[in-house]
């Protein structure tokens, strides 16, 4: 989930408390955790509006079976934080979730929210955080049947509230196609492009309820002089792939080009698509399970890294498809480390921070020579369905 970091821990309140940079964050992008905790913040005039959607997945464990306690530090290195007031924190507990608000000060300074989610029933507990940064440029959200949306994308033709403090505010349509993430020996880092073509403007009443028939990049300003902003993507099938059409362009990171040429010449033909994909792993067995695995990873890295483009198109989404779950992750102020240390594979991969009003939490991976041949072995790999 984007913003959110979450660590394992054994269930021991006594512990010796640990520095939030210090921990291994290798659960960050774990599908299989038992819960997930959305923290979305809103900078409004008079400081935060910071909304929380907790959701256990697991129906054995209720969500009035967690406890979430919030405090607030200064850096990431401090150990301890200051509890959140609670009458600054308003919830409201359901069967499987937990949905509320916090409403915090400003600050000259970044504030890091902690989230510190306990169960006594498993004896787990976990430790999130989101960082408030004062010129953090959100200054809104969407809603869905009455439900605030928690990640940067929406279905198209699904109607979506925009709430702002403005009376009124301006959305952009942009229908640039993003490229995919350039291999990480490639020169040159993917940064966001400074100019992109917008396709439409228009005016609505904040609050209002809109129906986005187009597919693309939306950004929602007051006008369209605003620094801050609230961008977002529309989309068909997504975050899982259905259609055959759809499953094509993912597939650019694995294909020769020429491979790659005839499973975009097939379109939505099943047949054709199938016998491209027969083609590189060798036989049906190994076909069926390269598009089992492969197709989940993407489905999950668009769950995690949609940004001003697709997740799958990300840098952290490319890794994330080839390489999977790193042994270790890391989280510092301007940067996030991934390191794989395990008998296939053995490598680190450092993602810096690149901050724009489309993504003020957007990464982009420093890109070496000397990841060519982990990257060969790795697409062989996957060509032979061995992952």
């Amino acid at each position: 989930m984007r913003y959110v970091f979450i660590v394992f821990l054994f269930f021991n309140l006594s512990a010796q408390a640990q520095a939030l940079r210090d921990i291994n964050y290798s659960f960050l992008y774990e599908p299989t955790e038992p819960f997930t905790l959305d923290i979305k913040p809103i900078r409004t005039t008079e400081g935060w509006r910071v909304l929380f959607n907790f959701t256990s997945k697991d129906t054995a464990q209720q969500a009035d079976q967690y406890v979430i306690r919030w405090d607030i530090r200064t850096s990431l290195s401090d150990k301890e934080g200051s509890a959140v007031n609670t009458e600054a924190i308003k919830d409201a507990i359901s069967k499987n979730s937990i949905e509320g608000t916090i409403t915090l000060g400003t600050s000259q300074a970044p504030q890091i929210l902690v989230a510190k989610v306990l169960n006594n029933y498993i004896q787990r507990a976990w430790v999130l955080y989101k960082i408030l940064e004062p010129n953090y440029p959100v200054n809104g959200y969407l809603t869905s049947n009455g439900r605030v949306v928690e990640k940067p994308f929406v279905k198209r033709n699904t109607p979506v509230s925009v709430v702002s403090e403005g009376e009124t505010v301006t959305i952009s349509h942009y229908i640039n196609d993003f490229p995919a993430a350039l291999p990480p020996f490639s020169e040159g880092m993917g940064t966001v492009s400074r100019s992109m073509r917008v396709d439409t403007t228009y005016t609505l009443a904040s609050g209002k309820e809109i129906t986005f028939a187009e597919k693309g990049l939306y950004l929602v300003q007051k006008d369209t002089s605003d620094v801050n902003g609230l961008a977002f993507r529309v989309e068909d099938d997504y975050p899982r792939f259905a259609r055959v059409e759809s499953l094509a362009d993912p597939l650019i990171y694995i294909c020769t080009k020429q491979e790659f040429d005839r499973v975009k010449a097939a379109k939505g033909d099943k047949k054709a698509f199938d016998k491209v994909i027969l083609n590189i792993t060798g036989n049906a067995e190994r076909a069926k399970n390269f598009m089992r695995n492969y197709f989940r990873r993407v489905e999950w890295a668009n769950y995690y890294f949609t940004s001003y483009k697709e997740g799958w198109k990300t840098d952290r989404g490319m890794i994330f498809i080839l390489f999977g779950l790193p042994d270790q992750l890391f989280k510092f102020d301007d940067r996030e480390v991934w390191k794989f240390d395990n008998k296939t594979l053995k490598a680190t991969f450092n993602f810096v921070k690149s901050s724009t009003i489309f993504d003020p939490d957007n990464y982009v991976l420093i890109r070496e020579k000397k990841f060519q041949e982990t990257w060969y072995e790795k697409i062989d790999l996957w060509r032979n369905a061995r992952f």
